[in-house]
């Protein structure tokens, strides 16, 4: 593995503050077109352009596109400065509450601080692992009705599966009732940021944008009433002298009772508890579902590894319901997961708007501007990683996941609130459904991506289940 070249490392004692010419001094952008500039190189393959870009003109440049410049940041130095060490000069941007409200997603400061202590408690490991059960139950309910041979579109399976997850775990919905347009609406968050129509100007109303606006209202509609479910079940709680559930969702409706002069804490109104809500619905399910679609896509192109991952299953587990217990002497599966992780981050880049102007060696990202630090490029980049487009999980014997290049989960104060559990669902699904079943790819060829908010397969990923 060759080394990262010295231009790219930033002192810790960088400056951040840019001088006079900053304009003159932005980072350089890749070879593009007249007016269009890297429009319809980016339209036509966004992921491959920004990792071509890197070895183009290096880990901090510019996208140069006629609604305005984006810039990108390729580099765990740079990562680092707008994650950890520097992240008062890096903001969330205006997407995030767009899509999410005043949700632990999309606020900071102390109104973030705030809602994350209101959140931790669902995501300690004792909480996670008394989701166990719970989470082996929704899997068998799902798969039990696959029928051997039968080609199953598994993206769409698994954002069904984690849906039911998420819902009868942490937001402690009944497993019985019918949220089929809740769960379809948070997957529509994600047309917003489908790539031609994040290059087009705010105010023209594509139909993805209208798609995204369409999820927004139901979601909203969806998640009140769930709201109002809680505070009915709440009160014929208290009648029966019942302790109320302990789900997110009872737990935000019980905090919004009594007079809303008088609420202190967290949330303070109903509008709150639905932004948090909307927030987790999407984050809490889709970007495990990719991730497991994209574990099964790998693992059914690398049968050899499949059936090592089954052996180890079948030695440790054995026919027993796998268990908290299990999941520390699972090396092979816990690779695996890492290995497409690194392949196939679900969320390819983490977007940040300069609060001022900020240096990366000679060149100046100018205040206000939208910045990505792109996971994607660093996963698959051949001075952090050797063969960086090979699915190699054996390379995760001798490499921490906390290494500086992977950053599927984001790094600092910021980084995932539901890393651990979407971890332990991760390979606790995996788990169950490869001692079940084999997966066959339906089609030939490398699988397609779309960067929207999330790195989505470009169409379904149909397989063929075979029961072991």
């Amino acid at each position: 593995m060759s080394e990262p070249s010295s231009g790219s490392s930033e002192s810790s004692s960088a400056t951040s503050q840019a001088t006079d010419g900053a304009a003159d001094r932005r980072p350089p952008a890749p070879t593009g077109l007249p007016i269009l500039g890297n429009a319809v190189r980016f339209a036509r393959d966004p992921f491959g352009f920004t990792v071509d870009a890197v070895a183009e003109v290096g880990d901090a440049f510019r996208i140069d596109l006629p609604v305005g410049d984006r810039y990108v940041l390729a580099h765990p130095d740079h990562a680092e400065r707008v994650l950890v060490t520097e992240r008062d000069a890096f903001e969330k941007t205006e997407d995030f509450p767009l899509a999410f409200g005043d949700s632990v997603i999309a606020v900071g400061g102390g109104d973030w601080r705030e809602q994350r202590d209101f959140l931790d408690p669902f995501f300690f490991a004792s909480r996670i692992e008394s989701y166990l059960p719970t989470v082996r139950e929704q899997i068998v309910r799902r798969v039990d009705a696959w029928v051997d041979g039968e080609e199953v579109p598994i993206l769409s399976a698994m954002q069904g599966l984690t849906f039911d997850i998420l819902a009868t775990t942490l937001l402690g919905i009944d497993a019985g009732s019918d949220r089929d347009d809740l769960r379809a609406a948070a997957d529509d968050l994600n047309a917003y940021f489908e790539p031609a129509t994040w290059m087009l100007p705010d105010w023209l109303p594509t139909p993805s944008r209208r798609r995204f606006d369409a999820a927004k209202a139901t979601l909203r509609t969806e998640i009140r009433s769930l709201l109002a479910d809680a505070d009915s079940e709440g009160e014929d709680a208290a009648d029966a002298e019942r302790p109320p559930g302990v789900g997110l969702v009872e737990t935000l409706a019980a905090g919004l009772g009594g007079d809303a002069a008088d609420r202190a804490d967290y949330p303070r109104d109903r509008d709150a508890a639905v932004d948090q809500l909307i927030g987790l619905v999407f984050a809490g399910h889709e970007t495990t579902a990719l991730a497991l679609t994209f574990a099964l896509y790998c693992l059914a192109e690398h049968p050899e590894t499949a059936r090592r991952v089954e052996a180890e299953l079948d030695d440790v587990v054995g026919p027993e319901p796998i268990g908290w217990e299990h999941l520390d002497d699972l090396p092979t599966l816990d690779r695996v997961v890492d290995e497409s992780l690194r392949l196939y981050p679900p969320v390819h880049a983490l977007p940040r708007e300069t609060t001022r102007p900020v240096t990366f060696g000679d060149d100046v990202v100018p205040g206000g501007a939208e910045v990505l630090v792109s996971v994607f490029a660093m996963h698959r980049d051949e001075r952090f990683w050797e063969q960086p487009s090979t699915f190699d999980p054996t390379r995760w014997r001798d490499r921490d996941r906390t290494a500086d290049a992977y950053l599927p989960f984001g790094a600092g104060p910021r980084r995932c609130l539901g890393a651990t559990f979407a971890r332990v669902e991760a390979r606790v699904a995996l788990a169950e459904l490869l001692r079940r079943f084999r997966f066959e790819r339906v089609e030939d060829g490398a699988l397609s991506l779309s960067p929207q908010m999330t790195t989505q397969p470009a169409g379904e990923v149909p397989m063929v289940v075979r029961r072991r």
